[in-house]
């Protein structure tokens, strides 16, 4: 995943850590929003803590596409067993 952030960051000329921060104040704003149904769909994102990290949020949105047929299998590698999709 660090390669990740760093491909991200060169492309906006940031740090790996600024684009997880940003990422996890915008999982922040989306716990914390005043829709229910906003928080509820952040609520349905596996995750090990108390909310979802940005690891976390990149991993199901992947498994979103795989099962969405959008992203190729071949493109998706999860180092979380538990975001596998299961099909």
């Amino acid at each position: 995943m660090q390669n990740l952030w760093k491909q991200v960051a060169d492309q906006y000329c940031t740090s790996a850590e600024e684009v997880q921060a940003e990422i996890a104040e915008a999982i922040r704003q989306g716990m914390n929003n005043p829709d229910a149904d906003v928080r509820q769909a952040w609520a349905e994102i596996p995750c090990q803590q108390n909310e979802p990290q940005p690891e976390d949020v990149v991993a199901w949105i992947a498994a979103q596409l795989l099962a969405a047929g959008i992203l190729p299998e071949s493109a998706a590698v999860s180092e979380q067993p538990e975001m596998a999709v299961k099909r």
